[in-house]
């Protein structure tokens, strides 16, 4: 049904449109597909979830859903925020000078839920002990939103809170565990674009003929296509296992951390890998406007670096590594191991806390 839904807006001579796409997604029950339904929401969970993100993204069909519904909306049941809203939202974590940098979707959605941290090591925040964080949903109309450049076609913007908007005060752990959602739903998406690639690679090179024979033939076009088959299969593995803690857990887990670290750091080694040879394969009809193979590639290159980059994973895998010495190195591999605080570290670097 996700499939059937999703090819109504894909494909070669259709020009995504969010806002279409939302609105389709909303009209058939998927696009708050989490949310409890005492507060409009279908009440699925992280399989479904992780199916329609893999779906979406290797049909080349790009829409908030991850934002909206993975991440802002089980931070503001957290905090008490209303969350009935049908519309669509982004999280912006703002940093030491007010601002929010480079965050996704920021002005084209609905609203913007922006987080902060709430006061300093003496100071007490709604009679919560300093530490803790400060949310605000801001319509979108009341945010400053000066446009970033990016790679795809899923927008970029610096965003930044009215002076007047009402901070509700909530617990570390919701803020914590929404990063690792989003981390895990960009993993999940990079998978999915990988599958992408995967599947226009196989229809190009069987469809397209050289030299009076297919593509498929030539034994280094095999080796390209081949390539990318084994590591989508490699990422699929590991971010399966990181849903599977989630479906478990909810990422709250005490290798949650180490599994959305995995799932990060594999798939973006597989999506390196399937970028370049999806674009061998592809040759210069690849590059176009015209072809569909940028709509799979370049929001994933952008999805890559958000809610931390490959290099702050596999920092926090290598620390593991390092701290467990070699006694620790196969127990690592079979078993896994904490990471200590994975969500809160990249929190501390964005606020400058």
């Amino acid at each position: 049904m996700m499939g059937d839904v999703l090819a109504e807006h894909s494909g070669p001579g259709i020009e995504p449109d969010p806002a279409a796409v939302w609105r389709t997604l909303a009209e058939v029950g998927l696009a708050r597909l989490t949310a409890p339904e005492t507060s409009g929401g279908s009440g699925a969970g992280w399989a479904e979830a992780a199916a329609l993100l893999r779906l979406s993204a290797a049909a080349g069909v790009a829409v908030p859903y991850a934002e909206t519904d993975l991440v802002v909306g089980p931070l503001r049941r957290a905090a008490a925020l209303d969350d009935t809203s049908a519309g669509t939202a982004t999280l912006a974590v703002l940093g030491p000078d007010g601002h929010a940098r480079r965050v996704p979707w920021a002005g084209a959605t609905d609203t913007v839920l922006f987080v902060r941290p709430a006061g300093g090591d003496d100071d007490e925040v709604g009679g919560r002990p300093a530490g803790g964080y400060e949310v605000a949903e801001v319509r979108t109309g009341r945010t400053g939103v000066a446009a970033a450049r990016g790679v795809s076609a899923v927008p970029l913007a610096d965003v930044t809170p009215p002076e007047d908007v009402e901070w509700t005060a909530v617990e570390p752990g919701p803020v914590e565990v929404a990063v690792l959602r989003g981390a895990l739903a960009r993993a999940v998406q990079c998978l999915g674009a990988a599958e992408g690639m995967l599947d226009s690679a196989v229809a190009h090179t069987t469809e397209r003929t050289q030299f009076g024979r297919p593509l498929a033939r030539f034994q280094s076009v095999q080796n390209l296509v081949v390539d990318i088959a084994a590591e989508t299969v490699l990422a699929r593995a590991a971010a399966d296992q990181a849903v599977a803690d989630a479906l478990a857990t909810d990422l709250a887990g005490p290798l949650s951390g180490f599994r959305v670290a995995v799932a990060r750091s594999v798939v973006s080694q597989a999506l390196a890998v399937a970028v370049r040879n999806a674009h061998q394969v592809h040759g210069a009809i690849g590059t176009t406007h015209e072809h569909t193979l940028h709509r799979v590639t370049l929001p994933a290159l952008q999805w890559r670096g958000e809610f931390g980059s490959a290099a702050y994973w596999e920092s926090l895998l290598a620390d593991a590594a390092v701290r467990d010495g070699m006694d620790g190195a196969w127990p690592l591999i079979v078993e896994g191991a904490p990471v200590e605080s994975p969500a809160a570290a990249w929190l501390d670097r964005v606020t400058g806390a």
